[in-house]
C-alpha cells in the first residue's frame, strides 16, 4: 500500500494511472458496484461482530464496576451444590448434591472483618425472602429488604445521595433505622426529603402482623435499570443486627462480600477469606466463590469465539468478492488490450502497467472497505438496539466502535483487492505492444 502510494503522489505516470483507473470504474458503473458489493458485506460483518463483541465487553465491565468493580469476591452459600459423579461418570457429567455445609452466619462476617489483611471492605449481607409491605402515612409498596454492615457502600460502589449510611455503632445497638432506594423515597415521600420521616415494615410471622417502626437516615444515589441493578431502587437496607432481630430472628448471612485492595490481589485474598472461613466450617470449599475476573474471562472467550465464528463467514465474503474483482480486472484488461499496446509503444514500462491495474484494484477495495465500515457500524448498532430491545428488554446494550477495527477491516480488503488483482496486472503489464496494438484490428 506504501508503495503504490508514493507512486501515485511522487510519479507523474502515478497520477496519469490513477485518473486512467478512476475512468475505467466511473464508465462501468454497474460492474463496479457488483465488484464492491463482496467487499463492502464482508467488511461490514467483520465491522458489526467486533462493535458488538466489544460492546459486550463494555456491558459486562459496566455492570462489574456498578457492582463493586473487578476487585470484589462473593461468598455464598448454595442450598444444592456440584459434586463429582461415579468413577465411571465423573468425567463425563456432574451430579448435583444437598449442600451440607454450615450456612454462614454473623460470626464469619466478624472474623473476616478482623482478621483479613488485604481487604479494603468486608460486608455481610441478608436479604428477606420476597418483598415485604413499607408504609409511610397513607403510602404503601412492597419492597426487597436487605440487612447489611457498615460496608455496604464499598462492596456495591453505590453511594448515599442524601443523609448517611449506619454506622458500627448503629450495626452493634441494632439500632431501628432504614436507608432507602431512591425509587421507593419518591414513592413513599414524593418531592419531601426523607431523611429524618419515619417508615413501617410490615412483617407476617406466623400468621400475626407486626409493624417495625423505622427511622430514614439515608437515600441512595439512584442507579440505571441494568440487568444486574434492576430493582436496586426500591430497596430498603437495614442494618445486618437489626435485619436479623427484627425480621428473620436468626443470624444467618445470605452472602459475604470482600473488596479486594486491587484485582492483582483477588487470588491471595480469596485465598485468606477460605483461610478464615475454615477456622469455623470443615468444608470451605462447599461454598460457592464468585469473583469478578472470572465473569470477565468468561466474556472474553464468549466474545473471541463469536468473532472467530462470524469472522469466518465474513472471510467467505471476502473470498467471493475476490474472484469477482479478479474475474472483473481480467475482463478490463481483455477490453483494453489495445490501449495497454498504446501505452507501451509510446514508452510505458512494464511496472507503470502493472501499477495502473493495482491501483485501480485498490481503489476498488479501499473504497468497499471504507463503504463496508460505515455499513458496519449501522449494522453493529441496529443489531444491539434489535438485542437491547427484543432480547435484553430494558438493559443498555452498547455497540462499541472500534477505530482499530475499523483500520484492520479496511486493511483486509486491501490485500483481498492487491491479491485478486494481481494475476490480471501481471496479464496485462507482460503483453507485447506489437501484439496488443495487433490485436485491435
Amino acid at each position: 500500500m506504501t508503495t503504490l502510494a508514493v507512486y501515485i503522489l511522487l510519479t507523474r505516470a502515478g497520477r496519469d494511472a490513477m485518473r486512467v483507473g478512476l475512468t475505467s470504474l466511473g464508465s462501468h458503473p454497474l460492474r463496479t458496484s457488483l465488484a464492491l458489493a463482496g467487499i463492502v458485506t464482508g467488511v461490514a460483518v467483520v465491522v458489526a461482530v467486533i462493535s458488538i463483541g466489544d460492546g459486550t465487553r463494555a456491558m459486562v465491565l459496566d455492570e462489574v464496576a456498578a457492582t463493586g468493580g473487578t476487585s470484589i469476591i462473593e461468598i455464598v452459600r448454595d442450598d444444592w451444590h456440584r459434586q463429582g459423579g461415579t468413577t465411571i461418570t465423573s468425567r463425563s457429567r456432574r451430579r448435583w448434591s444437598h449442600n451440607r455445609a454450615k450456612p454462614l452466619d454473623y460470626r464469619d462476617y466478624e472474623n473476616l472483618d478482623m482478621m483479613l489483611t488485604q481487604a479494603v471492605a468486608v460486608c455481610g449481607e441478608g436479604d428477606s425472602q420476597g418483598g415485604l409491605q413499607v408504609r409511610h402515612g397513607d403510602r404503601e409498596k412492597a419492597a426487597p429488604v436487605v440487612g447489611a454492615t457498615t460496608g455496604y457502600q464499598q462492596v456495591y460502589n453505590w453511594l448515599i445521595a442524601d443523609g448517611r449510611l449506619f454506622s458500627d455503632q448503629d450495626v452493634e445497638g441494632a439500632a431501628k433505622v432504614a436507608v432507602l432506594g431512591s425509587r421507593i423515597a419518591t414513592d413513599l415521600f414524593g418531592e419531601l426529603s426523607p431523611v429524618g420521616g419515619e417508615i413501617r415494615l410490615r412483617r407476617t410471622f406466623g400468621g400475626k402482623q407486626a409493624d417495625i417502626r423505622l427511622s430514614v437516615i439515608g437515600v441512595m444515589e439512584a442507579r440505571s435499570s441494568a440487568t444486574g441493578s434492576d430493582g436496586w431502587n426500591d430497596r430498603v437496607i437495614l442494618p445486618l443486627t437489626t435485619f436479623h432481630k427484627r425480621v428473620t430472628g436468626g443470624t444467618e448471612v445470605t452472602r459475604l462480600r470482600v473488596r479486594a485492595a486491587d484485582a492483582g490481589q483477588v487470588t491471595d485474598t480469596l485465598a485468606e477469606v477460605k483461610s478464615v472461613l475454615a477456622r469455623r466450617h470443615e468444608d470451605v470449599d462447599a461454598f460457592t466463590y464468585w469473583t469478578a475476573t472470572e465473569e470477565l474471562a468468561t466474556a472474553e472467550r464468549l466474545g473471541s469465539t463469536l468473532k472467530l465464528l462470524v469472522g469466518a463467514v465474513a472471510g467467505i465474503a471476502l473470498g467471493v468478492a475476490a474472484i469477482g474483482i479478479m474475474n472483473i480486472m481480467l475482463v478490463s484488461v481483455a477490453e483494453r488490450v489495445p490501449e495497454i499496446g498504446l501505452r507501451k509503444a509510446l514508452g510505458a514500462k512494464r511496472h507503470d502497467v502493472l501499477f495502473q491495474f493495482l491501483i485501480e484494484t485498490s481503489v476498488l477495495s479501499v473504497g468497499g472497505g471504507l463503504l463496508g465500515a460505515v455499513a458496519g457500524i449501522g449494522l453493529g448498532s441496529l443489531a444491539a438496539r434489535g438485542v437491547a430491545h427484543f432480547v435484553q428488554t430494558g438493559a443498555p446494550w452498547p455497540s462499541v466502535v472500534s477505530p482499530s477495527a475499523i483500520v484492520v477491516s479496511v486493511g483486509i480488503a486491501f490485500l483481498v483487492g492487491i491479491a485478486a488483482g494481481v494475476y490480471p496486472a501481471l496479464r496485462a503489464a507482460r503483453l507485447a505492444p506489437i501484439e496488443a496494438l495487433r490485436s485491435s484490428r
